[in-house]
């Protein structure tokens, strides 16, 4: 689902104590198409990854990349996967995967530093495991926010799979990158699946509060299970439960998503 940018009072509050780093706007080609990110340059020895959710473009963390740079002091990169957005649709035959892989060519050719913390919303959640596992001598740490993953799908069956859209015949090139995103989804899947249980950087898990699923109450628990069955499975992993909000966190409590990464920096880049 795609959030509307809503501007968060909590994001200002305090906000002219440190300056904000200036948020530069580049297409960064990742192997013949470009993909549209936006860094906030830091001081300090760090990259935190932002990864949107699902079809989400920039404007779903509603402003969040700019307050986590102030905060942090660390390069903040966040970006838009191919074919969303303002980024390029790229091959139809692109995978998650290679998706994954480009980030890290992000992260290079922009020049930011090699060390980072890596944050997903929802979908996003899964190509951040992925990232997590393939880079795992660089990730510092992991910050996942109501993230999908394959726990709840074993759960829940063919839930998942009945809420995605399914476009037979797209029109634009959104249309094609959903397309692309759900045909491709059980490769990021089943990457995840194998690579979450085994990963060792330290973690948060933020989940929503309010319901996911439209009040549906089995897969509303299923969801929150999946969350903490995701902590329970390795040490210097931990829950978050993100109190009056629901899947978009970022707009509705930002804070939280803030608290984790700073809680996750190192120590030698406080």
């Amino acid at each position: 689902m795609l959030a509307l940018f809503v501007a968060s009072a909590f994001l200002l509050q305090g906000s002219t104590s440190t300056p904000t780093p200036v948020a530069v706007d580049t297409m960064v080609d990742v192997g013949g198409y470009r993909v549209h990110c936006r860094i906030h340059r830091g001081t300090v020895p760090v990259t935190i990854l932002m990864e949107t959710g699902g079809a989400a473009t920039l404007s779903s963390y509603g402003g969040l990349d700019s307050v986590v740079a102030r905060r942090t002091r660390a390069t903040v990169v966040a970006y838009e996967r191919a074919g969303f957005g303002d980024s390029e649709l790229g091959p139809l035959s692109l995978d998650p995967i290679a998706q994954v892989r480009q980030s890290a060519i992000v992260v290079e050719r922009l020049r930011a530093p090699s060390r980072r913390i890596v944050v997903g919303h929802s979908y996003g959640g899964l190509m951040t495991v992925v990232h997590a596992d393939l880079y795992r001598d660089k990730v510092a740490g992991v910050v996942l926010v109501d993230p999908m993953n394959s726990r709840f799908v074993d759960a829940t069956g063919d839930f998942v799979y009945s809420t995605v859209p399914h476009i037979t015949e797209p029109r634009n090139d959104r249309e094609r990158a959903i397309a692309r995103l759900v045909n491709t989804f059980d490769t990021l899947l089943n990457t995840a699946r194998v690579a979450e249980p085994k990963m060792r950087a330290p973690m948060v898990v933020i989940t929503s509060s309010r319901s996911m699923w439209n009040n549906r109450e089995r897969e509303d628990r299923a969801w929150r299970v999946s969350h903490e069955a995701i902590v329970a499975a390795a040490p210097k992993r931990r829950l978050v439960v993100a109190e009056n909000s629901g899947h978009q966190i970022a707009l509705d409590r930002p804070d939280t998503i803030i608290d984790a990464i700073v809680s996750l920096m190192p120590s030698d880049a406080r």
